[in-house]
């Protein structure tokens, strides 16, 4: 018993001195000496999870769990290792045992907080986390992370109070700053919103580049360039404000994805545009394409009226018998963070492709997985796809008598070619949609806004779709 306590007091002086394999090699010696101890096999595992031998830690951690039962630690590096395994579950259910056996450890909520986000349990998840801040006020990650649950919890305004609390511990805590840019920029504050966005911006610039970073000051003569940022449905809406910016410049050179640039070309959006990777021309000032919102001092109650600023030609859609036509995205890219939220199956929309009088056009592009062998289900659903760019997405929208789609490229798309669009809103919404601003939009006049008002609950949403689609066809069948 003399030599397992020497050994693991030499085991634990290694492991916390950072040599994690001296600290394995002493366990393993233990090991094979046929000694049973929880502490050494908690050790072993954690010195493996260090290595990143992730499979072999766990077995070690789940021995030292039995031999152990009522030490939290165990179960908290247990829950660590699972989580690197990506068992979310069993994370979150380790972590739960060791809050309950060590309630005054931050540490335990704060990680049982970021495994139930994970599984998306947010009421959950934001309890773990009120339990972190109160044990541990002075922690900036539990603030942060308590101001994104609750900022998906469409509770805006305390969100936005959390990552103040995180960002009065850190100032240039980049991500607390982007979150509350966001919550800011929902509740409609806009200029603080920006704001921050600018400031986080300049902790971490994205790219150099030559010349003056444009405020929004006059520049007679000069030449503006603004660079692409982010995704297609951000750099559709930066698009309107183009024409807000020309008069202040000599003239503007507008970098955009390369998918972009064949519809921003045809549309005149700017006197020069090029795809992000081509060489840039000369220019004397820059700014973020993404930026122009903040720049221009726009707010919610002085967004100038803008019409269609962009334009396209009008693709010949497949003859519909006289039925109204109308295009569907149900879905959108399943790479980005918070796509669950915002995208739907096609079963759910059955409801809305049971109206009769209406002929869909998927403009999916590319098919969601899985729903290949589900179209022969909706005999009245049309496949339109092989757009090559977003100029031949748009023209295939430019054929069409509406647009019902989710929170994608395709709904920015509809509304900047001035097209009527329906727009799904999952219950925490994009910034551009406001938190409360009803079913309008200042950016868009020709869309509409169907929001969640239960989070993730579609079922009420796509009814009332379903029921206004239906009236609008039939008020088209009674005109014939």
């Amino acid at each position: 018993m003399e030599y397992l306590q020497t050994t693991l007091k030499l085991a634990f002086a290694a492991y916390n001195a950072g040599r994690t394999e001296e600290a394995e090699a002493l366990c393993r010696t233990l090991v094979q000496a046929g000694l049973e101890d929880g502490q050494m096999y908690f050790l072993l595992g954690m010195a493996l999870h260090k290595a990143g031998e992730e499979t072999e830690a766990l077995q070690w951690l789940q021995r030292a769990a039995q031999v152990q039962p009522e030490m939290g630690r165990v179960f908290s590096g247990l829950g660590c290792v699972q989580q690197k395994l990506g068992d979310a579950a069993g994370a979150a259910s380790s972590f739960a045992r060791a809050a309950e056996l060590e309630p005054q450890q931050a540490d335990h909520f704060f990680s049982l907080g970021n495994a139930l986000y994970q599984l998306a349990r947010l009421e959950a998840a934001e309890a773990a986390f009120q339990r972190a801040v109160a044990l541990n006020p002075r922690d900036a990650e539990s603030w942060n992370n308590l101001g994104k649950c609750l900022k998906e919890l469409n509770r805006v305004q305390e969100a936005i109070a959390a990552y103040d609390q995180a960002l009065a511990l850190d100032a240039r805590y980049g991500l607390a700053l982007q979150g509350r840019a966001l919550s800011l920029l929902t509740a409609g504050r806009l200029a603080e919103g920006f704001r921050d966005q600018e400031e986080r911006r300049q902790l971490s610039p994205p790219r150099h580049f030559d010349g003056a970073r444009w405020t929004g000051q006059p520049i007679p003569g000069k030449t503006l360039l603004l660079h692409a940022e982010q995704g297609f449905g951000d750099g559709i809406f930066s698009a309107r404000h183009v024409q807000l910016v020309r008069p202040h410049c000599g003239r503007v050179v507008l970098e955009c994805r390369p998918e972009l640039k064949t519809l921003f070309v045809h549309s005149g959006v700017a006197e020069v545009v090029v795809g992000f990777g081509e060489e840039l021309p000369p220019f004397d000032f820059y700014a973020s394409a993404a930026s122009l919102t903040g720049l221009l001092n726009l707010a919610p109650g002085n967004i100038p009226a803008v019409g269609p600023y962009l334009q396209a030609p009008m693709a010949e859609v497949p003859a519909a018998g006289g039925t109204l036509k109308v295009g569907l995205v149900w879905a959108g890219n399943p790479a980005y963070a918070d796509d669950a939220s915002r995208s739907l199956s096609l079963e759910q929309l059955a409801p809305v492709l049971a109206v009769s009088g209406v002929t869909f056009y998927s403009l999916q592009q590319p098919l969601p997985s899985g729903n290949e062998g589900r179209l022969k289900e909706y005999p009245n659903l049309r496949v339109l796809g092989g757009f090559k760019d977003y100029l031949a997405t748009a023209a295939a929208v430019a054929g069409m008598d509406l647009i019902i789609a989710v929170d994608t490229s395709v709904a920015h798309l509809a509304g900047a070619l001035g097209k009527p669009v329906w727009t799904l809103v999952p219950f925490a919404p994009d910034w551009r949609w406001f938190q409360e601003f009803g079913d309008t939009t200042p950016w868009y006049p020709t869309m509409r806004l169907f929001r969640q008002s239960e989070r993730g609950v579609w079922p009420p949403v796509i009814a009332r779709v379903a029921g206004d689609l239906e009236r609008w066809a039939g008020r088209m069948t009674n005109a014939e």
